[in-house]
């Protein structure tokens, strides 16, 4: 089983992940607007759209507005994963050193570098815990959370569970930065490491790459797509205002702007 999941399952996983969101991403795009549906205050230049994205994707301001406790749990449970995922990134580059370049020395940049891997993590599983609890304690929440919700929050509770234990319990359950990052490196050569390789037999490893890759797998077909949804959304409805929509059916699209009306134009339409 660990062979397989060490050394097959990260080339299924990155086929299904890639496929999958091209796919997903290929039908939005092949999606006709045929109508413009931009929200008031409309946009006037590029810039203010650019604040807007800006001001969803980091604060969440559109969910703040309408339901401030769902947004404490959300915020803090996506601040927390982007951390700890650019934590993991950096981490595993650097071999926890990251902080030399501010002027720490090396061991004191690994204590750096375990200690915000724990308060991030630990903020996580506060954070997913809530919205599990959420799902279940508020009626009109429980009524429209469907199987593939809770599969989510739990597949994510159990990742982030096996990584604050292996964080928390280093000496007994961690596994040092080197060999994680020679196993990343030798799965991007087409190389897995064999598994006499010790270090990447950790059980609490093993499972916790297990868990990571089943969730890659189901990204492309659940609601976790948000990430790359809200930015599709947004598109469509904060983008500078045009009239009529680009793709509106039987409209000569020029003449209609230059007329300042969205109707059809007759035969010579497209």
């Amino acid at each position: 089983m660990s062979y397989f999941i060490m050394q097959i399952m990260p080339y299924i996983t990155l086929v299904v992940f890639t496929f999958g969101v091209l796919f997903r991403l290929g039908r939005w795009a092949g999606s006709r607007i045929v109508h413009n549906i931009t929200l008031a205050p409309f946009p006037q230049r590029n810039s203010q759209v650019l604040g807007i994205f800006a001001a969803e994707a980091i604060f969440f301001r559109s969910l703040f507005s309408s339901d401030r406790t769902l947004w404490v749990g959300a915020w803090l449970m996506h601040i927390a994963l982007f951390s700890v995922i650019g934590g993991h990134i950096v981490g595993i580059y650097t071999l926890g050193e990251e902080f030399i370049y501010l002027g720490l020395s090396s061991d004191l940049s690994k204590e750096m570098s375990a200690l915000l891997g724990v308060t991030f993590g630990i903020l996580m599983l506060a954070a997913l815990v809530y919205l599990l609890i959420r799902r279940f304690t508020i009626t009109k929440v429980k009524a429209v959370t469907g199987p593939s919700d809770y599969l989510m929050l739990i597949l994510l509770l159990a990742i982030v569970t096996i990584g604050d234990i292996m964080r928390v319990f280093e000496h007994q359950f961690g596994i040092d930065y080197a060999p994680v990052k020679d196993f990343v490196a030798h799965l991007i050569m087409l190389k897995p490491l064999p598994l006499d390789h010790l270090a990447l037999t950790t059980p609490f490893f093993v499972l916790h790459i297990f868990f990571v890759q089943i969730l890659l797998m189901l990204f492309p077909f659940s609601k976790l797509m948000h990430v790359f949804g809200m930015f599709a959304n947004r598109w469509i409805i904060n983008r500078v205002y045009k009239e009529p929509a680009p793709g509106l059916p039987n409209v000569d699209i020029a003449a209609a702007r230059q007329a300042g009306i969205g109707v059809p134009s007759g035969e010579g339409g497209v």
